[in-house]
This record gives C-alpha cells, sequence and structure tokens, in this order.
C-alpha cells in the first residue's frame, strides 16, 4: 500500500492507523507548499479536489476518504483490533466515533483553518471564526464528557477513530482554542501521543 499524506494534516491520521496495523505500506510526503514537489502534481492528478489523504491499496484501487481509509486498513489487520469485528454493536460504536472526528470535530476545529477564504471583510472573519470556536467548544465539552473514566474512545482497546480523533484535537494548539478547560482530552492525547507507533509517526512526520 502507498499514503500520500501532508505532514500535521488529517491525513496523518491514516498514517498513524497504518503503522498501527503492522502491515506493509509506503507512505509519500506532499509538500503543498512547494510547487516543484513532483507529488503535488502526482496527487492533483490522481484526486481532482486536490484533498488528501490519497491511499493506492495492494489492489491498485484507490480511496481518499478519511473514514473509507481508516475502516480498510482496519480491516486488513484484524488482530490489530483498530476497528471490533464486523456486525457487532462494539463496530457500530466504533464507526459511529469515526464519523463524529469526520462529520463534526473536523469541519468545526478544521474549518478554523480556511477562516479567510469566507471573506476579506475583518468583521466577517471575526464572525466565523467567533461561530466556529463556539461549536468545537461544544464538541470539546461533549467529548470532555464521554472520556470520562476511559482510556480511549472504545474504554480501554485504541482504535482508528482515536488516530483520527488525535490529529484533529492537535490542531487545537495552532487555532488557539485552548484545552485547559478539557483536563480528560489533555490526557487522553498524552496518553495517545506516547504510544510508540503514535510517536514514530509524529517523528516520521517533523511534528517532535
Amino acid at each position: 500500500m502507498k499514503l500520500y499524506y501532508s505532514a500535521g494534516s488529517c491525513s496523518t491520521s491514516c498514517h498513524i492507523t497504518l503503522e498501527e496495523s503492522g502491515l506493509k505500506y509506503e507512505a509519500v510526503a506532499v509538500d503543498w507548499d512547494n510547487p516543484s514537489d513532483p507529488n503535488v502534481a502526482l496527487v492533483t492528478k490522481l484526486n481532482p479536489l486536490g484533498t488528501l489523504p490519497i491511499l493506492i491499496t495492494d489492489e491498485g484501487a484507490q480511496l481518499d476518504q478519511n473514514l473509507a481509509i481508516h475502516a480498510y486498513v482496519a480491516d486488513k489487520a484484524p488482530r490489530k483490533e483498530l476497528l471490533p469485528p464486523a456486525g457487532s454493536v462494539e463496530r457500530a460504536e466504533a464507526l459511529n466515533w469515526l464519523s463524529f472526528v469526520c462529520s463534526d470535530l473536523h469541519k468545526s476545529i478544521g474549518g478554523l483553518f480556511g477562516v479567510k477564504s469566507y471573506s476579506e471583510d475583518p468583521a466577517v472573519q471575526a464572525a466565523v471564526r467567533g461561530h466556529l470556536v463556539d461549536k468545537s467548544n461544544e464538541l470539546l465539552t461533549y467529548l470532555e464528557a464521554r472520556l470520562a473514566g476511559k482510556d480511549y474512545l472504545m474504554d480501554k482497546v485504541f482504535t482508528a477513530a482515536d488516530a483520527y480523533a488525535f490529529v484533529v484535537l492537535g490542531w487545537c494548539q495552532w487555532l488557539e482554542i485552548p484545552l485547559t478547560p478539557y483536563p480528560t482530552i489533555q490526557k487522553y492525547l498524552a496518553r495517545v501521543a506516547a504510544r510508540p507507533a503514535v510517536a514514530k509517526v509524529l517523528k516520521e512526520e517533523g511534528l517532535t
């Protein structure tokens, strides 16, 4: 398998899940800030939307949505329990968490990176940012409560949903969303960061 990723972006979560899986893969960094990087033209051709991640499977298929990549990799390494068995209620719960991160958490926190794209008017930008920050804190408050007494989203077992949540929550440090009101989330992030596979990916991507 081959994963195209941009360091620190949501694609880092797929990099983590791949590393946790123990499967053989190649990770290719794409530097959007360097127009001469040949991988920029390549991934734009592969995905006209111009977004990452992109995973090329061993069968030659292309996946370019986080949720699909996490599920695919987890199913390729069932013994790692990155997702519970298909058909189980635990599987549905884990997918529920993946969907929460993808549809709610990512959209709100990640949306703050694009505030300036809404308008050149500072007042509009401030209004958009205020809305997204409020929504992000609402979601963080929810997550803080749901993580109480747990090691991971699925209690004692690390899953692909944790890889995704870890990366999105990590953006708060760059977006001026303080996590001091959320001590449980802070401990959760430290716990995930201490996992050998996660630490390896962060080092490889130059994030530590």
